[in-house]
């Protein structure tokens, strides 16, 4: 499955490329930012991998400029009460503090808040990152609790707040490439997916891709 829109592309992740993020998420400069900081073993990753190639759940590959630069996921996702957790990590330092990372987010929250029918995202962040907290502000979500026995807050993010609070952030990178291209692989669990992403197609109107959203 792949999403292009904001002139980056999300791919989702596959069994091939789970080394590739593991390295990525063994590496110093993104385990001291996750709550479990010990090494992945390739086992342990193969195993993960297991648990979350499933409808429930989406990790994609952020690709930019045919370069993969990191991992974000909508997880956890429950279709029935329309929730869902979301994550994010770029490991290319050259795309730090770019608005790449936020292209990608807006990409994906987009998809899955106007296509997927999901109304309420959460995010974890630990207490010391500073940046994905003032990140998940501009996004509109807001802190709730603390969480992981008081090391990290979770965010919220209701569907509302996002089109309003993202309203600029969407229109700036919209003029980055305004096309939103959505490509399924055509194998049954594909199709499955499509259907529960696609779930909301007949109530959204072109023009409300097109940023019109409120």
């Amino acid at each position: 499955m792949k999403i292009y829109r904001y002139g980056v592309l999300l791919e989702r992740l596959k069994r091939e490329q789970i080394e590739m993020v593991r390295t990525w998420r063994n590496d110093p400069k993104i385990s001291r930012h996750m709550f479990h900081r010990g090494i992945i073993t390739p086992s342990m990753q193969a195993e993960w991998f297991e648990s979350i190639n499933n409808k429930e759940n989406f990790f994609f590959l952020i690709s930019y400029s045919r370069k993969y630069v990191g991992l974000i996921n909508m997880s956890s996702i429950d279709w029935a009460e329309h929730t869902a957790y979301s994550g994010l990590f770029i490991y290319e330092d050259e795309y730090l503090g770019t608005d790449v990372p936020v292209r990608a987010s807006l990409a994906m929250l987009d998809v899955f808040f106007l296509l997927g029918g999901i109304k309420k995202v959460f995010a974890k962040v630990r207490g010391k990152n500073r940046v994905a907290h003032r990140y998940n502000t501009q996004l509109g979500f807001v802190k709730k609790r603390k969480i992981e026995l008081g090391q990290g807050f979770e965010y919220e993010l209701e569907r509302s707040d996002y089109f309003m609070m993202a309203d600029k952030l969407r229109r700036l990178a919209a003029l980055k490439d305004e096309r939103t291209i959505f490509e399924f692989d055509c194998n049954d669990e594909e199709m499955e997916l499509k259907k529960l992403l696609l779930a909301n197609v007949p109530q959204i109107s072109v023009e409300m891709l097109k940023l019109e959203v409120r």
